[in-house]
């Protein structure tokens, strides 16, 4: 009998270089972590060490009630706000309306291109 995980964080192998994207979200294709390129894809769990095609990457799992990670912006971003998905795998503020999926909670304040602490969250996916 094997026991059980205390935290969702799993090792996979990137489908890419990731080692400059800690904070992207990442779906699973093809057994490894390939990084969301769609607003509308329903992430598996987000980078937290990314690695080069050679290595593994350490993947925290939507969900997963692993604590705050860091996710990575594209537009700015306050303390407390939802976090939906961008189109490159990295987050924007919730647009209130709309077809988008929320993953994350915001736990700072943050602009473009930072890397922010957050609350990853089980994806939810709202309909246009």
């Amino acid at each position: 009998m094997s026991i059980a995980r205390k935290e969702a964080i799993i090792a996979m192998t990137p489908a890419a270089d990731h080692s400059e994207k800690e904070g992207y979200f990442v779906e699973i294709v093809d057994e490894e972590a390939s990084v969301c390129d769609s607003a509308a894809d329903t992430p598996h769990g987000v980078i937290l060490d990314g690695e080069d095609t050679d290595g593994q990457d350490s993947i925290g799992v939507c969900g997963g009630n692993f604590g705050p990670a860091h996710v990575k912006l594209s537009g700015a971003v306050s303390n407390g706000a939802s976090l939906q998905l961008h189109t490159d795998g990295s987050v924007i503020t919730d647009a209130g309306s709309g077809a988008r999926v929320i993953v994350a909670k915001a736990l700072e304040d943050g602009v473009s291109g930072d890397l922010i602490e957050a609350v990853i969250l089980t994806p939810i996916k709202y309909a246009a």
